[in-house]
């Protein structure tokens, strides 16, 4: 299941919550087709064996969380932040599932 987080504050607890796991915050926008395209990706992944038990997925409205885009600089949709402890450790621009699927597991 894909969390959708709305605040900073939401974002720190869902970093203490994950520990050691990987977090791929997908900052997307409602209008962005491309954004509409890969979330059923995203969604389908946040199931799958091979991510859901180290993994953690979370969406970012950027219209609805002004602040948190702003916070990681998000200028295209999709990016996709990839953290690890609370702190970035990879970033993926635009809608490739290859590209985020191959990030994911490199930093896992």
């Amino acid at each position: 299941m894909v969390h959708t987080i709305s605040t900073l504050d939401e974002l720190k607890g869902k970093f203490s919550e994950s520990k050691d796991k990987l977090v791929v915050l997908d900052f997307f926008a409602t209008w962005c087709g491309p954004c509409l395209r890969i979330a059923p990706v995203i969604e389908g992944w946040s199931g799958e064996d091979d991510f859901k038990d180290n993994v953690v997925f979370l969406k970012c409205d950027v219209d609805e969380a002004e602040d948190v885009a702003k916070e990681y600089e998000i200028e295209a949709m999709p990016t996709f932040v990839l953290f690890k402890g609370g702190k970035e450790v990879d970033r993926v621009v635009g809608a490739s599932s290859d590209s985020l699927k191959a990030a994911i597991t490199k930093n896992k």
